[in-house]
């Protein structure tokens, strides 16, 4: 009995399907966004939509649409040094034509089997693009200095109220749509400014709440002062009767209601005892 030998498993190193490069499509909100493994999807982020099949709003858009494709900017790099390459060897195969309709026919099964499969998600995907135009990358970041994109950048983070008590990864998600975004070009520059950012923010971010805190605490005594509680009146009952009015609500911890209900409650105790000793002496 032969003894037939099994085949080895070629060892294929997984391609990265992350974006890789991206450029928008002129006239229109949609990107063209490849990815490691050769891929293309179309990303919005207007409506921060990526999907693989072609978008109705560019159906017309047919010939300059494939050639925006057929062009990915973080190839042309090496296509150039392929055709260099090329043109310094002494003769070119005929089975090169062959080989291009293989690659054609390839691409074209490839594009088809991506539509059947969900695009990545946007917000993690388009964070990082290498090479090419940036998929909503402001026109004018080739022209601002660094100092005044680093004010741009600070300027989103306070707008879409990044936390200062939150984490990088944690407030991404407020930012990565924001054109103010892609101003800055690389992951470690976005969270240096970030890192400066929260530090200076922090302490004023504790002084908002801490001022934010204060004028809750005015509006809710005036509350009390207007629910005509007694010294024996409890918390219970004042929540039960008042628990739906704003000026309750923004007192947001329950422990600092209670509190600030119990310091009202013992500044009517106290004047109800000097009220009883004033009328003692009278006596």
């Amino acid at each position: 009995m032969v003894e037939v030998p099994m085949e080895e498993e070629e060892d294929v190193e997984p391609k990265d399907k992350r974006p890789v490069a991206s450029t928008p499509v002129p006239g229109s909100p949609w990107c063209v966004v490849w990815t490691g493994d050769d891929r293309v999807f179309f990303f919005n982020p207007t409506i921060q939509l990526s999907v693989w099949d072609q978008p109705v709003d560019l159906k017309d858009r047919g010939e300059d649409l494939n050639r925006i494709i057929e062009d990915p900017p973080h190839k042309r790099k090496k296509d150039c040094l392929s055709t260099e390459d090329d043109s310094n060897s002494p003769s070119a195969d005929d089975d090169d034509d062959d080989d291009d309709d293989d690659d054609d026919e390839e691409h074209y099964s490839k594009t088809k089997r991506n539509k059947l499969e969900k695009p990545p998600e946007a917000n993690r995907d388009l964070r990082e693009t290498a090479g090419g135009e940036t998929c909503g990358t402001p026109p004018h970041r080739t022209v601002l200095p660094l100092e005044l994109r680093i004010t741009h950048f600070r300027d989103m983070l306070l707008e879409r109220r990044v936390s200062a008590f939150s984490t990088w990864e944690k407030e991404l998600h407020k930012i990565v749509f924001d054109p103010r975004y892609l101003l800055l070009t690389s992951a470690e520059e976005r969270k240096q400014v970030f890192d400066q950012f929260v530090k200076v923010r922090m302490k004023d971010e504790y002084r908002e709440k801490k001022s934010q805190l204060l004028q809750a605490k005015d509006q809710y005594r005036k509350l009390l002062e207007e629910s005509k509680i007694t010294s024996r009146s409890t918390f219970k009952e004042f929540s039960d009767n008042y628990g739906r009015d704003l000026r309750f609500k923004q007192v947001l911890k329950k422990k600092d209601q209670e509190h600030f209900f119990n310091q009202f409650i013992n500044v009517l105790k106290k004047r109800d005892k000097e009220n009883r000793m004033r009328l003692r002496k009278m006596r």
